[in-house]
């Protein structure tokens, strides 16, 4: 296979770039397809904080589908959906993980011009179960107002899950988190803003299997584009390092080039080694490994409550000590 263009990019729209989770790679693909009458699809929150696939057709509708959730993403109908909309002549900006993708163009059984499409540098897809698991233990007395799992406070390369909870108690912290909480927790009111470092995309502790032996990685995915964090940017671009995001683009496609060239006035972008690239962000082309204690975890998570059973299969101390250690290096 062709090795695709592969670009430092991010939105020359600051607003664009606090809303989303890296550089507004999403926004800028997503926006292109919207002015043209297009419809996105991407996962958002249903009213009980379910990761499920929903579409937008305004830009104004769009913010639900923007930032990283990092759970398993319920398809549902959204690919019946998709062909619907491309079969009336619509055009379709489909987002998803790799596999997610292979599936649509596996569904859809031709290729449609109407249709383009971006993936993800996918770590792994996380457990629905677990994922309400965590919500129900940690905020079943303070109502959930907003979730963030990207939250930039502190900047885009130390961002925390952050969940905004409104009640008369306090949610659950976790007692690792309780001892620092004036760096974690704020009240304002009735309103709780909680931030946790227990990412749920970090620990390989509840990835689905398939996550271990992932058949999309490298050169082998069907999508237009390959969107995701530019982590290493410092050492590969560091003049174009921002605070805010940076996004590595890759272009997989005739027709992404095609599209690329349509939207990259509204980003500021450079071109970068494909090397390089992979070099500080291996989950492009390696499977994420099996954590050695998943089989416990998931042996034990329906009988233990999850805080204390995460802070002991992923050594408590050492997991503070890190989550500390890097808040005071980001504020210094």
């Amino acid at each position: 296979a062709d090795i695709p263009a592969v670009y430092a990019a991010k939105h020359r729209s600051e607003q664009i770039k606090s809303k989303s989770s890296s550089g507004g790679m999403f926004s800028g693909l997503a926006q292109f397809v919207l002015e043209r009458g297009g419809v996105v699809f991407g996962a958002g929150f249903d009213k009980d904080w379910n990761v499920c696939h929903q579409y937008a057709e305004s830009m104004q509708d769009l913010d639900k589908l923007r930032r990283s959730k990092y759970v398993q993403s319920d398809i549902g109908d959204a690919f019946k959906r998709a062909k619907e909309f491309l079969d009336n002549g619509r055009q379709v900006f489909f987002t998803g993980t790799p596999c997610q993708i292979a599936g649509l163009k596996n569904y859809l059984a031709k290729e449609y011009d109407n249709l383009i499409t971006a993936d993800l540098i996918c770590h792994g897809v996380p457990s629905a179960a677990v994922w309400q698991k965590f919500l129900a233990e940690n905020f079943s007395n303070a109502p959930i107002t907003a979730i963030d799992f990207r939250d930039k406070t502190f900047g885009w390369d130390a961002s925390f899950l952050s969940v905004v909870a409104q009640g008369r108690k306090s949610p659950n912290l976790p007692a690792c988190l309780r001892l620092f909480k004036i760096l974690f927790y704020a009240r304002r009111g009735k309103i709780f803003r909680v931030f946790f470092r227990l990412s749920f995309s970090i620990s390989n502790l509840y990835e689905r299997p398939s996550c271990h032996t992932c058949r999309f990685k490298g050169f082998n995915r069907a999508a237009d584009f390959t969107m995701g964090d530019l982590w290493g940017v410092k050492y590969i671009c560091p003049r174009f390092y921002d605070k805010k995001g940076v996004s590595v683009l890759l272009v997989n496609t005739p027709k992404g080039r095609a599209v690329f060239k349509k939207i990259q006035d509204s980003l500021v972008h450079e071109q970068i080694s494909f090397r390089q690239m992979v070099r500080y962000n291996p989950y492009y082309a390696a499977s994420v490994p099996e954590h050695p204690k998943r089989a416990e975890f998931f042996s034990r998570y329906r009988k233990e409550p999850l805080n204390p059973l995460l802070l002991s299969l992923l050594n408590k101390k050492s997991f503070c000590a890190r989550l500390l250690g890097k808040l005071i290096r980001k504020s210094s």
